[in-house]
């Protein structure tokens, strides 16, 4: 009797399961490691949850779950930036980061789907996909994946919602107290900043629409189907938007329906380890370690050799704190590593950071990097260089848990000092715990949430959650024609009223003038 019930029950489980079990395709086109930091730990989360997962990316996994297959590896079709981004470069890219979007990050990628790969999967797929994930970037043309795949459509924003995202999900931009990512500071408080605000969400939109909108919709017609809508409509299918937000971190800001915060997932779902060498070094180290970074793109070994200097100087006086840096290539630094100092071409950030012995972490500032370091309750120090950087650090800064420094004016003594107030100091630790207490402090795990709007998606169709906003035009969203309709109602009705006023005093002094000539003829 127990046996029977027993297959009964396994019976049952397997059908759920099944039932519970859908067939996702990732699409990520962006050669860049930070980003992929968050596609590999919702896409395994995914396939973990028990979906069946295939993958197109730079990034192909090392030990995936089970049902997890990258079906094309496209690493070595771009130039790679992992490590191969100098300082200089990094500046140069800062000055007008639109036209590389747009460019080498948008339109250039499209041609990706002239792979060979590529092609047999959009002629003559293997299977029937039931949802489709890929980044809301710039390589908009992958949206139209969902078009000829007839699948609704799943896109992941790694950095605060570029303008030109917000509008095709209809979300309100917010410019009045929201920054965005092409601002230089992180607050809107005066009506200068609301109104610089403004231009550049505007600005930004029109000039990635203009580049891009002609070379997108002609790759998306060569390579998926001859009768594609135009990019800026196939952007108005998007089912659901995952973006990197939290509102502790950014301040609460009004999302559509159709736009879920998942900011941190790649932080929580981490499963890097360390080296035994690593972990040992990290171990015996009794008066604890700052940890040196740039991110996955930026040489540390590219600074000016004045300021590396000035680095080792500030590095030596703090032992017996110990050093540790990434550094892919480590010939290429000055001579006089102090010895306190470690270095490694490639080292798990993560882990480090959870680390108890880690008590500052010096980065440039990018989005996943201080998320990591916010979720585990660490201190910075940053040295931005551009997009998000400065106005990331800035908000760090605010929360009392960083120290700002700017790459340009940096030397020894604000290295030092900067050090000895992280390590001196108590409310920096103090404000990262904090901080990080509130940044966990969810409803349920970012991977259930993810997991949740997936299966939401599929269920119940594109069109679900998809806000009206789509549908009107920007100054119909803005509600000009309201206001402009109420402004000329108005002016009508004063002038009417004036109008009214002048007739009624013109009658009663013709009145009053033919009373007083009746008067004079009697």
């Amino acid at each position: 009797m127990y046996f029977h019930k027993l297959i009964e029950l396994l019976f049952i489980s397997g059908v759920i399961v099944e039932i519970n079990s859908y067939r996702i395709l990732g699409v990520f086109p962006m050669n860049s490691r930070s980003h992929n930091n968050m596609f590999d730990p919702l896409m395994k989360g995914l396939a973990k949850r028990g979906h069946k997962i295939d993958v197109i990316s730079h990034f192909e996994l090392k030990n995936p779950p089970d049902n997890y297959r990258t079906i094309i590896n496209l690493h070595g079709t771009r130039h790679d930036l992992t490590n191969n981004i100098s300082v200089e470069h990094a500046s140069q890219i800062g000055h007008d980061p639109i036209i590389h979007i747009s460019t080498t990050y948008g339109n250039e990628f499209c041609e990706l789907m002239n792979l060979e790969e590529f092609q047999k999967i959009i002629k003559n797929p293997i299977h029937h996909y039931d949802l489709i994930i890929t980044e809301a970037f710039s390589s908009n043309c992958y949206i139209g994946l969902g078009y000829v795949l007839k699948a609704p459509v799943i896109t992941v924003s790694t950095l605060l919602d570029f303008p030109w995202v917000s509008d095709a999900m209809g979300n309100p931009s917010s410019t009045a107290f929201a920054t965005n990512v092409f601002m230089d500071k992180a607050f809107v408080t005066t009506f200068f900043d609301r109104l610089k605000s403004t231009f550049i969400h505007h600005h930004t939109k029109y000039r990635f629409n203009k580049l891009t909108d002609k070379i997108q919709t002609e790759a998306m017609r060569k390579y998926l189907s001859p009768d594609m809508p135009n990019v800026r409509e196939v952007e108005r299918s998007v089912a659901l938007m995952f973006t990197n937000y939290h509102h502790t971190l950014y301040g609460p800001k009004p999302f559509t329906s159709a736009v879920i915060p998942i900011g941190g997932i790649h932080a929580e779902q981490n499963d890097d380890q360390f080296t035994p060498e690593l972990k040992q070094w990290m171990d015996k180290t009794t008066h604890g370690v700052i940890y040196f970074s740039l991110g996955s793109m930026i040489l540390i070994e590219s600074l000016p050799k004045d300021t590396l200097l000035a680095f080792y100087a500030s590095f030596a006086k703090v032992a017996p704190i110990k050093v540790l840096i990434k550094v892919p290539n480590k010939d290429k630094l000055p001579l006089g590593l102090p010895k306190n100092v470690m270095t490694s071409p490639w080292i798990p950030q993560i882990p480090v950071l959870k680390h108890k012995n880690t008590k500052v972490f010096i980065t440039h500032g990018g989005l996943m990097g201080t998320m990591e370091a916010l979720y585990n309750g660490v201190p910075l120090i940053g040295l931005p260089f551009f997009s998000d950087q400065q106005p990331n650090m800035e908000i760090y800064v605010k929360k009392n848990m960083a120290i700002l420094l700017d790459p340009k004016t940096i030397n020894e003594k604000k290295i030092t000092d900067a050090l000895n107030s992280i390590l001196t100091d108590p409310k920096y630790r103090e404000a990262a715990k904090r901080e990080s207490l509130l940044f966990r402090d969810r409803p349920m795990s970012i991977l259930d949430t993810a997991n949740f709007w997936v299966e939401y998606v599929i269920r119940n169709g594109p069109n679900c959650l998809r806000s009206p906003a789509v549908d009107l035009y920007w100054w119909q969203v803005e509600l000009l024609d309201v206001y402009a309709f109420i402004l000329i109602s108005f002016i009508i009705v004063i002038y009417l009223f004036v109008f009214f006023i002048k007739k009624m005093v013109k009658i009663l002094n013709n009145s009053l003038k033919n009373s007083q000539n009746s008067k004079k003829n009697k």
